[in-house]
């Protein structure tokens, strides 16, 4: 058997559908298994995208810190503005420019400048006296169009040229109506150091940038010209802004180091901080997804049917391969096997186990039992055969005894034929007796025995014979052995009649037995003759009426045979061509006979 043709009975074992069968069975634990760790996974991904966030947020608060006092500056000026400016602008200018300049000089926080801007667009009151004209800037028409606290962004501040963080809140009048516009202005370069300042432990970022929501950078705690080192490789900061809860993640930066980031929004739409840390900050198996989640509950899946092949295997499997074992041997003739081990087996299986014994047990009693009939009943028949030849041996002696008793020549020659016959009949039944078989026979051990005892008897001084025989393997029937060897047998006494020698030391007979194709047989037996004198000289011409062609005829009626005879040359050659009965007849007769009821 080739290995492809094993493959499907692999298949079809009882290993492979057991660990089928249970792998099935065991899918759904491993589907709600893959569901539950997926969603613990979720679960730890959002904790520490929350940490890393809340960790930045911390780094940052010196920043927020700083914002948040530039948004209470604002307010503060917005509340005491309509009070300073009320009625003439003008007249209380001092006033207002004496307020702005106050609260810059009182250093609570990084403030460098502030002012208010009314509705116009006119700045006439600004801290150091510093005025201005805004009307027509894109800066105006964004207070205006939505007038509220705001945090803007200016890389070139009109007053410092430098790049600012401006806080605006709107100026209102007792009856509501808009006034104008507080602001406060806070330099970069002051933020940078703040939270340079900050980020001097291992707990801190390793870079701190603020960007707004275009994504142009506007702080960087590590100076503007390193900032664009410490951010994410490929990746556009203003598509960080579409998030407003922030997000984290690990990135590589342009000169190849991993890192971890977390972006915060301070002020939605406008302002953003992104946090640079060490790429160890973040779970990677969580976040980049090293081992994916399908595979621990695959794993388990597999670990599972591992372990339930090798409780199958220990269990049942095994013991199932010794039976199938010893079940094959028995099939295929071995009688002789050891003792079948079941021991650690279930109690099921030990039951089959016993079983199989008891019926091997009993089949090999019933072998024994069956042999030793057909013995017995082979033993009978040979007793019969030997017998049969007794008594025909007891009627030869008794005609021999007659035949000296006989006063004429034609009693004599009469009665010295038949004791031919009956002796010849008594050397088949001696060799039925003795060759093997009950139910057939064997035809290479008959023939030639049968033709060499005949030879023997008919030898005499100055008449021997040399037999050559060639005879197949051919089993007969008993119903067809009988009446061959009695067709043998009167060849045979032609042969020793007829045969002649020419003065050589003996005459070859030739005896053959084969098989011609189809289920026939053909018997040939051929002898020398005396060369021909005269017209009508032959002996035994297939036309002769003799008695011995008249049981030659009987004997070949009885195998269903044709019979040709007649001289080739110098030889005589009797033939005979019948069909073989298959052996199956005789073993149905012998056990027929078996079964009639006895009377």
């Amino acid at each position: 058997m080739t290995k492809l043709a094993a493959i499907p009975r692999r298949f079809s074992g009882l290993g492979f559908r057991l660990m089928a069968v249970m792998g099935v069975a065991l899918l759904p634990l491993a589907i709600l298994s893959y569901v539950q760790g997926l969603k613990t996974a979720q679960l730890a991904e959002a904790r520490v995208t929350n940490v890393i966030k809340g960790e930045t947020l911390i780094a940052a608060n010196p920043l927020i810190a700083e914002l948040m006092k530039a948004q209470a500056k604002a307010a503060t000026l917005a509340t005491a503005l309509p009070a300073v400016v009320q009625g003439d602008v003008l007249a209380n200018l001092d006033a207002c420019r004496r307020l702005m300049d106050n609260l810059v000089d009182a250093n609570i926080g990084v403030v460098t400048f502030a002012g208010y801007v009314d509705v116009n667009g006119q700045m006439a009151c600004g801290a150091r006296n510093e005025q201005r004209d805004l009307a027509g800037t894109e800066a105006m028409a964004i207070l205006l169009d939505d007038p509220g606290p705001k945090i803007a962004v200016n890389p070139y501040g009109p007053v410092t040229q430098a790049s600012v963080l401006i806080v605006s809140h709107p100026v209102v009048d007792a009856a509501g109506s808009l006034m104008g516009f507080a602001f406060v202005s806070l330099p970069h370069e002051a933020l940078d150091q703040q939270t340079k300042t900050a980020s001097t432990t291992d707990d801190q970022p390793l870079a701190l940038i603020t960007f707004d929501a275009n994504g142009a950078l506007l702080t960087s705690s590590i100076g503007m010209d390193a900032a664009e080192q410490s951010l994410p490789a490929g990746r556009d900061l203003a598509s960080f802004t579409r998030n407003n809860n922030g997000r984290s993640f690990i990135a590589s930066t342009p000169s190849g180091e991993r890192r971890a980031f977390a972006v915060v929004p301070l002020q939605i739409g406008s302002l953003y901080l992104i946090g640079s840390w060490p790429a160890d900050r973040l779970d990677n198996t969580i976040l980049e997804g090293a081992l994916p989640a399908f595979m621990f509950p695959m794993l388990m899946w597999a670990a599972s049917l591992l372990v339930a092949w090798l409780a199958a295997e220990s269990q049942v499997l095994r013991h199932v391969r010794l039976l199938r074992d010893r079940i094959t041997a028995f099939a295929a003739g071995e009688r002789q096997l050891p003792e079948l081990n079941m021991d650690g087996a279930a109690i099921e299986l030990r039951s089959v186990g016993r079983a199989y014994e008891r019926m091997t047990d009993a089949v090999v009693r019933n072998e024994a039992d069956l042999e030793n009939t057909i013995h017995q009943k082979e033993v009978l028949l040979r007793e019969v055969h030997h017998r049969v030849k007794n008594n025909l041996q007891l009627i030869a002696s008794i005609l021999n005894m007659q035949l000296r008793g006989a006063r004429t020549a034609e009693a004599k020659e009469a009665m010295r034929t038949v004791q031919e016959r009956v002796i010849s009949l008594a050397t088949v039944h001696r060799e039925l007796y003795q060759t093997s078989g009950l139910t057939d026979v064997r035809a290479d051990e008959l023939l030639p025995r049968v033709a060499g005892d005949l030879l023997r008897i008919g030898s005499a001084p100055g008449r021997r014979f040399e037999l050559v025989a060639s005879v197949d393997d051919i089993r007969l029937t008993p119903d067809q052995a009988v009446p061959l060897a009695l067709f043998l047998t009167e060849g045979m006494a032609n042969v020793i009649k007829h045969s002649w020698n020419a003065g050589t030391a003996g005459s070859t007979v030739g005896l053959r037995l084969e098989r011609t194709g189809g289920g026939i047989a053909r018997f040939t037996l051929r002898n020398s003759l005396r060369p021909v004198v005269a017209q009508g000289d032959d002996p035994l011409v297939p036309g002769s009426d003799g008695f011995g062609s008249q049981l030659l005829t009987a004997f070949s009626q009885q195998l269903n045979g044709k019979v040709t005879r007649g001289r080739e040359g110098d030889e005589y050659l009797l033939t005979m061509d019948f069909p073989l009965r298959p052996l199956s007849e005789a073993e149905e007769r012998s056990a027929a006979s078996r079964e009639a009821p006895r009377g």
